[in-house]
């Protein structure tokens, strides 16, 4: 955030699937190039990086370890409470808004350990009941299968000027309804830009 040009991550997608994964080499460059994998549709190779985070700084693994949590295509990284929890004390994001769209994301993509994921979410202020009327539209479209309805709304929901315009509840609803549908690559990929543009 800052310095990273998001319009330019899809271009070199496909260059940054070809590099082996090497913590040493990419340093702080890994979570962009892991982002840049998600944002071109490389999430198989993005995850073969999840061996190579214990080589980067604290910030640099922190955002890569957020990126392969909610992006890859299987649980390749720690997904504990505790490591969650680290993670969202540690978010020196505005208002701690990764740390609430992590949680959120998780949530959404069924990813949070079952027997605290009622907690984890209120720690975040994360209420899974629709209150809004779109809400409520998206999580029915969801309990029909209603595939092409579910992406309209979740489009709908994510019209805003940036991400930290977004609340994170909604990034649970949309996670939620698309993977309720079938439509898990496009929630994992969603997350996994949540996870790239939030500064």
């Amino acid at each position: 955030p800052g310095e990273v040009d998001y319009a330019a991550l899809p271009v070199i997608a496909r260059a940054a699937a070809s590099i082996k994964p090497d913590g040493e080499a990419a340093a702080d460059n890994t979570p962009w190039l892991i982002a840049a994998m998600f944002s071109g549709g490389y999430d198989r190779n993005a995850a073969r990086w999840a061996g190579a985070l214990d080589a980067l700084s604290a910030a640099a693994k922190d955002r890569s370890w957020a990126l392969l949590a909610t992006g890859a295509p299987e649980t390749r990284v720690d997904l504990s409470a505790k490591r969650i929890e680290s993670f969202v004390k540690q978010d020196e994001s505005l208002e701690g808004r990764l740390g609430h769209f992590l949680v959120a994301a998780l949530g959404g993509l069924d990813r949070l350990p079952r027997d605290q994921r009622a907690d984890l979410l209120q720690r975040v202020s994360i209420d899974t009941t629709p209150r809004t009327l779109w809400a409520r539209m998206i999580s029915a479209s969801a309990a029909r299968g209603e595939k092409g309805t579910v992406a309209l709304l979740a489009a709908a929901g994510l019209q805003a000027a940036n991400w930290n315009d977004v609340p994170p509840v909604q990034l649970y609803f949309i996670t939620a309804a698309l993977h309720r549908v079938g439509l898990d690559p496009y929630a994992r990929m969603i997350a996994a830009e949540a996870m790239a543009r939030t500064g």
